[in-house]
C-alpha cells in the first residue's frame, strides 16, 4: 500500500469521527434545548376574579361527596375527550385532590401522581395549589410535569395554569352549561368529605 493510499485511509478515519462526534453532539444539544423548553414555566389563561351576577337566576346549594365527584369527573373527561391521544389521565378527590396519569419522557411512559391541595376563591371559582409529585424514581421538578401534563391535555378555556405558579385555576364563572346552568363552589372541605356547590339556573 502506496503512502497516499494510507493517507487516504487516515483521512476517511478522521472525518468519520468528526461526523459521529458531531452527530453526537446534535443530539446533546437537541436535549438540552428540549430539557430548558419543558423546564421554561407555563401560563395559560389567569384566575377570573370577577363576581358571579345572580340577578334573574334561581339559586340553591347542593351538598355532595367526593365519590359523587370523582363519578363526575371521569364523565366529563371522557366526554369532553380532554385528554389527547390513549393516554389515561383520572382526576379524583381523596385526602388530597390528585391529578393520576402517564406522560411520555425520552419515548417512556412515566406514571405520575400530582398532588394538589383545593381552596374555594372569594368569587366561587376554585383554585389548586400543587403540594407534591411522585413519580416513580425519577426526581422532577413540578413545573418539568405540568408542562408535560399541558402538552396532553385539551385545556378548557376556563382552566388556567401557572406551572411557576404551581397553581391550576378552575373559572366556574366562566363555565357554563347549554341549559344555561352555571355553578360556584362554597365550600370544599376533602377531609370531612363536604362540599358545598352553588348551582344557578336561569329564571325564565
Amino acid at each position: 500500500m502506496c503512502y497516499g493510499e494510507k493517507r487516504d485511509q487516515q483521512k476517511n478515519k478522521v472525518n468519520g469521527w468528526k461526523w459521529a462526534f458531531l452527530g453526537l453532539l446534535s443530539v446533546v444539544v437537541g436535549i438540552i434545548i428540549w430539557a430548558f423548553t419543558q423546564m421554561t414555566p407555563i401560563i395559560i389563561g389567569e384566575p377570573n376574579l370577577e363576581t358571579i351576577d345572580a340577578k334573574d337566576e334561581v339559586m340553591f346549594q347542593v351538598s355532595t361527596k367526593k365519590d359523587d365527584v370523582n363519578q363526575l369527573v371521569a364523565s366529563y373527561l371522557k366526554d369532553e375527550k380532554i385528554v389527547k391521544g390513549p393516554v389515561n389521565y383520572q382526576f379524583r378527590l381523596e385526602e388530597q385532590a390528585q391529578l393520576v396519569g402517564t406522560f411520555q419522557l425520552f419515548g417512556h411512559d412515566i406514571q405520575f401522581q400530582l398532588f394538589l391541595e383545593p381552596f374555594v376563591m372569594e368569587n366561587g371559582n376554585l383554585q389548586f395549589k400543587a403540594t407534591g409529585l411522585s413519580i416513580g424514581k425519577f426526581n422532577v421538578p413540578i413545573t418539568f410535569a405540568m408542562n408535560q401534563i399541558e402538552n396532553q391535555l385539551n385545556i378548557p378555556d376556563w382552566v388556567a395554569i401557572d406551572s411557576e405558579q404551581e397553581t391550576i385555576v378552575f373559572n366556574l364563572n366562566e363555565f357554563t352549561l347549554d341549559s344555561g346552568i352555571h355553578f360556584s363552589v362554597d365550600k370544599i372541605n376533602l377531609a370531612e368529605n363536604d362540599i358545598r356547590v352553588n348551582v344557578y339556573v336561569p329564571a325564565d
